[in-house]
């Protein structure tokens, strides 16, 4: 029998190796066109230069030797067909020879696809990601755990939900078991359940005792050291001074001024006006009662205020935060809109997670590190007092807990797991139930083996055993359950080497981590379990319904941030001195713009385009007001109207796009014009090339952004896709490294002293240069133009990142024909997002193991 086996193996490998010797062949490239690439093409990617990391020398002509081969083809392919290669100051192709070699490469390529597909395109068991754990222990337990201490999703390029980077190692199952614990604990545990009340807050009762003390202690060590300086006999100590230097230090009690203008203002004996001061505790701010660990729910908040008409605007912000020391979490920010005649009240509500201590603030809005304490000693040093006040607050009232979605959600999956015992089952039989009733669960409709549910029943005997209650006991084997691959990973049988297509319930754990980053609901399931869900009308249904549902915003947040590269924003700090209007909330919101612009393209079903230009932005009052747009009140987003003429409307004129192609001091043409191929014209760059050497000539310099790049183009290995990435950036060089619109380049120099520099060199902007396809440019508003004329490459580049994400893998060489159907689909449907996401998930692929 094993002499059988073997021999029908073999037969089968050498019946496949006869019929791969007859394809291939087919995939040979004629000698021919070698002869063209070294005429064309050697001088820059042969073996030595390797010109892009990309050696042609060396490259077989068979295109479909292998995965590598046919992917440095295809760039080829693609090179040629944009009229990239070969560069302008090259010897052109004739149009005969280009033509004849783009019809045989195209056959060529279109015969490797067919061959190489059975090798590639392979979907992993994955773990789940950071995202994907925290939103399936929600929907198990209610609770949402912290997971700064699970492993890292990020540790290689592309989207987190590639399987290649999800790995796990035995450390970290044990880090996955702790947190399960303590959740469960969290959840099961008996806790007290605190009375919801309501307590007000009156902050002058802190704040002038506070600064009444602190004006008369500026006063008197003031009177002390000029009373040791205008004298020799005595020493520094006699005074209470350490020396004469602090004595010179102390004699002009600069902050001094701010204390008693704030003091001598009535409305600070019934209330508190929010300055930034410097030794007295930074900003005047309003500390709520802090929340412990039992007393989780919502809480609302009531803040009578009101505003001196006379401050900066992003002075009239209620900022909300949250933490501990330092570490702080934005919440949100709320506009005070009323006059000091007529205050208002402000409502503003925050949950407090289970099981965490939590401390609330109210303050202005604010800047990182000392950008704040920087704008205030700037403005001291101008106006002899500080940053004029922007908000009054009479008094605050906190009241809470009441339950939360929260709450009811943690209560809901206690109840569920914690069912009501049956008479006839004794306790053995009932825990039992209970560990299997809860691992079909959390293996999302998988149910455990016998063998298994056994072990696990052993776990809480032993608990028993030890003394625990039936509760406590039950944490054991449940959080055993949760530290097991079939809850950690994303599991779909594989029981040959063959594709096969996936069982329904694949299918619905497959489409709900794609649509949701979460389990499956009850709905879904109960389609999976009929078979109803492969019925394409059904399936389609399905993911209408997924798309309307709020938890779709997992998918909008998770594809988008890392889709655009988002990380960036938070890379570098903008200086409060140099941008004192880009601080933490308009970093927050711009962020905030372009997840809320996606969705509302999604829900209106609008073409994907309108990301490259549109006629309206969809913003809040915070962020209309960073981009001087009037008549947008209130703090949630919503699609407004512009003109064709405003800066606004599309991702090039994002604040947070344009923010993340700087370093948070400089615009970089290099960095945005970059990232413009990448994102927006379907045309990356290569990594750039190893020892780019230093322009260490230009050191000492200080030179415009278009100077500096020309000398970069004046290094051979970096001219040719420099020709290409910065005309591009040159056109958004209008705007500043915080997205805000100049003239001119502003660049600071000599000594810097509270964030503003000794002085500084004005260059003009020189915004004109062309796009790939030669299309000149003269602004900003043409290149918009430009850019928003390669729709079907941005569509391409969209399906290609939503295929990368939706399956779990980079996107390679074999997806290139499922790239194209899903792209002409959406084509036919005016580019809608939502006919994106319907074709690869009815796609064969998708539903493919």
């Amino acid at each position: 029998m094993l002499f059988h086996r073997l021999s029908l193996a073999l037969l089968f490998s050498v019946v496949c190796q006869a019929a791969f010797a007859e394809e291939l062949p087919g995939t040979e490239m004629p000698n021919r066109h070698a002869e063209l690439l070294a005429t064309h093409c050697l001088d820059c990617h042969d073996s030595a230069t390797k010109e892009a990391n990309i050696d042609l020398e060396s490259l077989s002509m068979n295109v479909a030797e292998d995965m590598a081969t046919a992917e440095l083809w295809s760039k080829v392919l693609g090179a040629l067909n944009s009229g990239e290669m070969p560069p302008e100051d090259s010897e052109p192709l004739r149009d005969a020879d280009k033509l004849a070699f783009l019809e045989d490469l195209s056959e060529k390529m279109v015969t490797a696809r067919q061959l190489l597909s059975d090798s590639g395109g392979d979907i992993m068991m994955r773990r789940l990601n950071r995202r994907e754990y925290a939103n399936t222990v929600e929907a198990l337990l209610g609770v949402r755990p912290d997971v700064t201490t699970l492993p890292d999703d990020q540790a290689t390029a592309g989207f987190d939900t590639a399987g290649a980077s999800l790995f796990l190692s035995s450390d970290q199952i044990e880090q996955y078991h702790s947190t399960a614990i303590a959740n469960l604990q969290l959840i099961l545990l008996p806790r007290k359940s605190p009375e919801s009340k309501t307590i007000r807050i009156e902050p002058e009762e802190y704040y002038t005792p506070h600064y009444t003390e602190a004006a008369e202690q500026m006063r008197d060590i003031g009177k002390r050291a000029n009373a040791f300086l205008s004298q020799t006999e005595k020493p520094a100590s006699e005074f209470g001074l350490l020396d004469a230097y602090q004595a010179k230090k102390q004699k002009v009690q600069e902050w001094l001024p701010l204390m008693e203008d704030y003091l001598a203002r009535p409305e600070t004996q019934t209330g508190i006006t929010l300055i930034m001061t410097i030794k007295q505790g930074g900003y005047t701010k309003v500390k709520l009662p802090t929340q412990h660990p039992d007393a989780d729910g919502k809480y609302h908040v009531r803040v009578r205020a009101a505003m001196y008409p006379d401050a900066d605007e992003r002075h009239h912000y209620l900022e909300f935060s949250s933490g501990f020391g330092t570490g702080r979490q934005l919440l949100g920010w709320r506009k005070v809109t009323a006059p000091m005649d007529d205050p208002q009240t402000i409502d503003f509500e925050f949950t407090h997670e289970p099981g965490a201590r939590q401390q609330v603030w109210i303050h202005q809005r604010s800047h990182q590190d000392r950008g704040d304490k920087n704008l205030a000693t700037l403005h001291m040093r101008d106006n002899g007092i500080g940053t004029p006040p922007g908000i009054w607050i009479d008094w605050v009232e906190l009241n809470g807990p009441s339950p939360s979605d929260q709450t009811k959600a943690i209560q809901a999956a206690r109840d569920s797991i914690l069912f009501e015992q049956p008479s006839d089952m004794d306790e053995s039989e009932y825990a039992r139930e209970v560990i299997r009733r809860f691992a079909s669960r959390a293996f999302r409709g998988s149910p455990p083996a016998e063998d298994y549910l056994q072990r696990l029943s052993q776990h809480y005997q032993t608990a028993r055993d030890q003394g625990q209650s039936v509760t406590e006991a039950l944490v054991s084997p449940l959080s055993i359950v949760m530290a097991s691959p079939s809850f950690l990973y994303q599991v779909e049988e594989t029981d040959s080497e063959q594709d096969r297509n996936l069982s329904p319930n694949e299918l619905a754990v497959r489409l709900s981590y794609f649509l949701w980053s979460a389990p499956p609901d009850e709905e879904l399931m109960a389609l999976a379990k009929s078979g109803e869900l492969t019925d394409p009308s059904i399936l389609a249904a399905e993911t209408e319904r997924m798309l309307r549902d709020s938890r779709s915003q997992a998918l909008i947040e998770g594809f988008v941030h890392q889709w655009l590269q988002m990380e960036r924003l938070d890379m570098f700090q903008f200086d409060g001195a140099d941008f004192p209007n880009f601080d933490n909330a308009v970093r927050e919101n711009a962020r905030q713009e372009l997840f809320e612009t996606f969705a509302y393209l999604l829900e209106s079903e609008l073409p994907l385009e309108k990301l490259l230009k549109a006629d309206f932005v969809v913003v809040n009052d915070l962020l209309a007001g960073y981009y001087e747009i009037e008549g947008v009140e209130g703090h949630e987003f919503r699609k407004v109207a512009v003109p064709d003429d405003s800066l606004r409307g599309g991702l090039l004129g994002t604040a947070a796009v344009l923010a993340m192609g700087s370093d948070g001091q400089r615009s970089s043409p290099v960095e945005r014009g970059a990232w413009v191929l990448r994102h927006l014209l379907h045309d990356p760059p290569p990594p750039a090339p190893p020892n780019v050497p230093q322009l260490s000539r230009l050191a000492g310099e200080t030179l415009p952004a278009r100077e500096l790049a020309r000398a970069h183009q004046e290094q051979p290995q970096c001219a040719n896709c420099h020709h290409k990435i910065d005309p591009i950036g040159f056109g958004l060089e209008n705007f500043d490294a915080a997205g805000q619109w100049r003239d001119q380049e502003v660049i600071g120099i000599g000594r810097r002293r509270y964030g503003r520099w000794e002085k500084d060199v004005r260059f003009d902007i020189e915004p004109a240069g062309k796009v790939p396809n030669g299309q000149p440019f003269s602004n900003f508003f043409e290149l918009r133009d430009a850019v928003a004329e390669y729709d079907d490459e941005f569509a391409r580049g969209f399906t290609e990142a939503l295929i990368a994400y939706g399956l779990g893998r980079p996107f390679g060489f074999t997806d290139q024909e499922l790239a194209s159907q899903i792209s002409l689909q959406a084509k036919q449907h005016n580019h809608s997002i939502r006919q994106f996401i319907h074709a690869l998930i009815q796609s064969p692929t998708f539903q493919t193991r």
